[in-house]
């Protein structure tokens, strides 16, 4: 489902013709398969949100290569990460990223107008998904009129809208108190039981990755511990 095979990332800091680079991931390589709950925790600057992100194509390697789904995607342009994005992956994070001047349908329905999809499809589509998630009766609310697990709710129905077969996570819980943290991280559980979608998750919160099936830990650019061996 996901390979990393020996990537390693440097951010390049100081003037143009003086600059240092400071090394962030170093030869790393995972494997992570379809169906699992796979956690990376680390601490704040351990670089589990580089590797996040070199995953999802917002940022290109230094070295090493990315395979998503058998594709080696490494060298692909903004183009094709951009459509790539949308057919594979769904997105939830820690600050919700809800538009603001949508209601909680418009929000969920976004990536169904990006793909092209009808809009009676597309209300059949969004309103079985907030039934499922617990919120068919908000559907005409704004994220302001919602409590914090409620927005979560309504990140992880926009994340499956377009059915992706991979969710990446980034800190799913980290803004919400701990009652709310256990329905979203028992929501997660069931999304991956019933319709096997692999989750692909990072925290800082042990207890967060206790429901992983596949745990790495992070720290200094390095995996450490956890993780299985490279599919090749």
């Amino acid at each position: 489902m996901i390979s990393v095979h020996h990537l390693s990332h440097s951010f390049k800091v100081g003037k143009r013709g003086s600059e240092k680079e400071i090394p962030v991931l170093k030869n790393i390589s995972l494997t992570i398969r379809k169906g699992e709950i796979a956690s990376i925790v680390g601490r704040s600057g351990s670089g589990k949100s580089t590797l996040l992100h070199l995953i999802s194509g917002y940022i290109s390697p230094t070295n090493g290569d990315v395979m998503i789904n058998g594709t080696n995607v490494t060298g692909f342009n903004e183009k094709q990460w951009a459509q790539f994005r949308l057919d594979h992956f769904g997105f939830i994070f820690q600050s919700f990223q809800l538009i603001p001047s949508l209601t909680t349908f418009e929000n969920v329905e976004l990536p169904l107008t990006l793909k092209g999809m009808d809009s009676v499809k597309r209300r059949q589509e969004v309103m079985t998904l907030l039934e499922s998630v617990g919120l068919k009766d908000h559907s005409e609310h704004y994220p302001n009129e919602l409590s914090g697990g409620q927005q979560q709710r309504v990140s992880i129905a926009r994340a499956l809208i377009t059915k992706p077969s991979i969710i990446l996570a980034d800190e799913p819980t980290g803004s919400l108190d701990s009652e709310t943290e256990q329905e979203i991280l028992g929501l997660i559980q069931q999304l991956n039981k019933e319709q096997g979608i692999t989750f692909f998750m990072i925290t800082h919160d042990e207890e967060v990755a206790k429901i992983s099936t596949n745990q790495f830990h992070l720290e200094d650019g390095v995996i450490t511990k956890g993780g299985n061996p490279v599919e090749v």
